[in-house]
């Protein structure tokens, strides 16, 4: 699978990629001599006709591009998806330097302003404090920890995404989420989630070792700086006291593999019984200034986390909340306030990340803009990138993909037709959703000033705090987007039965509009048909298909597949990159299944969609060759010696080398480049594994 930024593997939030199938034979092809196989090969662009296909499809398919490409300095590898990330990259900065023409009241428009607010340091230096002060000033009037607890209510945020992004903390001392469950609940509901930290998490706090102390010594020395050139003196020792609550915030704070549970959508608090579950917060109060006194129930996703802050706003000094708060409101506007506090600021993220690169002020705008408003910026993406008649191309791919699957899946032999029967009925109700989502925001409401870049930064986390507040106890859209068209990956989520595939990661070499239907049928159908996979293999067997947490594969069907499984495992135990190591065919499986049955599954829809349209048994040859490359090149990479052993050793997924050599396992291979025995990637027909 594939994952972009941010995984788990415990909320299956995950963002992915690859899957098989029953095989074409080809009838009436006949061998060619070394001059016919010279002439095709050379036809076929970037191939190294010095290696044969049947001895390293992965060489020979990408030979050119081998040879040509070297690993960044920095690196330690480099491939496909970090090709297209970088040209994604490339991509957002030039939409959101163009969106500058863009009319008024327009998606375009909102864009261009806050990038402009952003970049305009002269009005920021002008400015001051003064975007700020009420923030502050409004601190400086807490008297009671009643107040502070409207005040914390007050200023909640919606920054948080347990079960679709995998965001666990939240830069406010609690973070909100209106979201699906895990039981297949028909309407959204709220989680409250653990924060309040500024460094990375908890262990940054409370680890001993040399690295986290000293960092913690630069966290506590920026705090005194903020504060000092926000008017907080003494700053020194308001410093200590604002380093030691968050240390103490952090002891009860959850880790993140705990975090990373699933299941913490189970607790379910009356929102009645908080002030008995975690006292110390006046939790009514809390409750009505965040808008949320209506809520009969709320998940408490880090219990523990939300017990030890609600004693710590009891037992700590109001003071030192204070304190607390202010460091916060200059820590989370820095960038946008005077060179005096965004410089040093700056200097200290720089350090914290060991580096003495400083990123541009035009770069941080870009990024900027792309957090803030990124439905904005993707509606202008997919307009200069991924049209109307890209998507309609990748649709037709992927419904032939979804379609031959089907009938995989009506076929396999190891599966109990009642398992069948659910399994055909949870692809049905699948939602894969390519390249935008069908419906964007509306964000008509949204104010956005080219002159105030903190009041744009306020202004969209009300926005989004409100667009949360609305979905409470509404139905679940299954076909709502949780990934930016414009970010390079792809989200898949069992608990609503559904795929989001961005139109950043639809570019070459895995999806080439350029390019034959045959190599797209190669490199990105295999794909769709990988991750379709996932919807109903061992990962998808525990949610159904009102994505409930519900296992629904027999004891038969998984010992069924565990039999038909150990023939893979040993086909890539064997495999061995270095005399001291090799691929761990266990660890890989659930990946090396979903690669198989994805290049089956996509082979048998590329013939489903080449019908009659190409009778000649040459050419059905040819598209056929053009397939399989199509495939290695979508999953060409470039590893050091370092990066392939900790591949090997820590990765579900194969080297990339290796993962291309699934093709060994489909007849329609060795047919369409002649693979004879005694090649190395040869196998006996009776050797090739068939799951899907």
């Amino acid at each position: 699978m594939f994952r972009p930024s941010r995984v788990t593997c415990t909320s299956w939030a995950w963002l992915l990629l690859a899957a098989m199938g029953l095989g074409f034979h080809l009838r009436g092809v006949h061998a060619q001599t070394p001059a016919a196989a010279a002439a095709v090969a050379a036809a076929e662009d970037g191939v190294d006709i010095s290696v044969k296909p049947g001895d390293d499809f992965f060489s020979y398919a990408n030979g050119e591009w081998l040879s040509s490409t070297q690993i960044p300095p920095g690196k330690d590898r480099w491939g496909a998806r970090n090709q297209i990330a970088e040209r994604a990259a490339q991509q957002l900065t030039q939409v959101i330097r163009e969106a500058t023409a863009a009319g008024v009241g327009s998606p375009g428009r909102k864009v261009a302003d806050f990038h402009a607010a952003y970049l305009d340091e002269a009005r920021i230096e002008k400015k001051g404090l003064a975007p700020i002060a009420p923030l502050l000033k409004s601190v400086d009037r807490l008297r009671d920890k009643a107040a502070l607890a409207r005040w914390l209510g007050g200023h909640l945020r919606a920054d948080v995404d347990p079960l679709n992004s995998g965001v666990y903390d939240s830069s406010h001392l609690f973070g909100l989420a209106v979201s699906f469950g895990i039981r297949g609940e028909p309407n959204h509901f709220a989680y409250l989630v653990q924060g309040g930290l500024g460094l990375t998490d908890r262990d940054a706090y409370l680890d001993d070792s040399a690295t986290k102390q000293a960092s913690r010594i630069q966290y506590r020395d920026h705090i005194a700086r903020m504060l000092q050139r926000a008017g907080f003196d003494p700053a020194a020792q308001r410093a200590e006291a604002v380093l030691a609550l968050e240390t103490a915030i952090a002891r009860s704070h959850a880790n993140a593999a705990d975090s990373a549970n699933d299941r913490n959508a189970d607790n379910h608090w009356r929102r009645t019984d908080f002030a008995l579950q975690a006292p110390g917060m006046n939790w009514p109060v809390f409750f009505a200034a965040a808008g949320l006194s209506r809520q009969a129930d709320i998940v408490a996703w880090q219990p523990g986390a939300i017990k030890g802050s609600a004693a710590l706003v009891a037992s700590q000094p109001l003071s030192v909340w204070k304190d607390y708060l202010r460091f916060h409101i200059v820590h989370r506007y820095a960038d946008v306030l005077p060179r005096s506090i965004a410089e040093p600021a700056r200097d200290f993220h720089a350090a914290l990340a060991a580096t003495s690169v400083q990123v541009p002020r035009e770069q941080r705008a870009i990024a900027a803009t792309n957090q803030a408003i990124p439905e904005a910026v993707g509606r202008l993406y997919v307009q200069r990138y991924f049209p109307a008649a890209s998507k309609a191309r990748v649709k037709s791919i992927l419904d032939h993909v979804v379609a031959a699957f089907r009938r995989r899946v009506a076929a396999v032999p190891w599966m109990t037709a009642a398992t069948k029967s659910l399994a055909l009925s949870k692809l049905k109700g699948m939602y894969f959703g390519v390249g935008y989502p069908e419906k964007w925001q509306d964000d008509s409401k949204l104010d956005i000033d080219a002159n105030d870049a903190v009041g744009n930064l306020q202004r969209v986390a009300d926005w989004n705090y409100r667009n949360a507040l609305a979905k409470l106890g509404q139905p679940v859209d299954r076909h709502e987007w949780a990934i930016a068209p414009q970010s390079p990956g792809a989200i898949l989520n069992f608990q609503l039965n559904s795929y989001n595939f961005a139109a950043a990661l639809l570019q070459p070499p895995k999806f080439d509009p350029t390019e034959s239907e045959a190599a797209n049928y190669g490199a990105i159908g295999a794909v769709f048909a990988h991750e379709v996979s996932h919807f109903v293999d061992t990962l998808g067997s525990d949610y159904d298909a009102q994505g409930a947490t519900r296992p629904w594969w027999t004891a038969d069907d998984k010992a069924k597949y565990d039999a038909a499984s150990q023939a893979l495992i040993d086909q890539f135990s064997a495999y061995r990159p270095f005399p001291d190591l090799g691929v761990d065919g266990k660890l890989t499986l659930i990946e090396n299944i979903a690669d198989l049955g994805g290049l089956a599954t996509a082979f048998d829809a590329y013939r489903q969609a080449l019908g009659t349209r190409a009778t000649d048994p040459d050419e059905v040859r040819r598209q056929d060759r053009q397939f399989f490359i199509g495939f290695a090149r979508g999953w060409r990479a470039k590893l050091s010696e370092e990066a392939m052993r900790a591949q090997i050793t820590g990765d579900g997924h194969a080297p990339e080398s290796y993962r291309i050599s699934t093709v060994r396992n489909l007849d329609a291979w060795y047919e369409a480049f002649d693979v004879r025995p005694g090649q190395r990637l040869y196998l006996a027909p009776g050797s090739r594994v068939r799951i899907w």
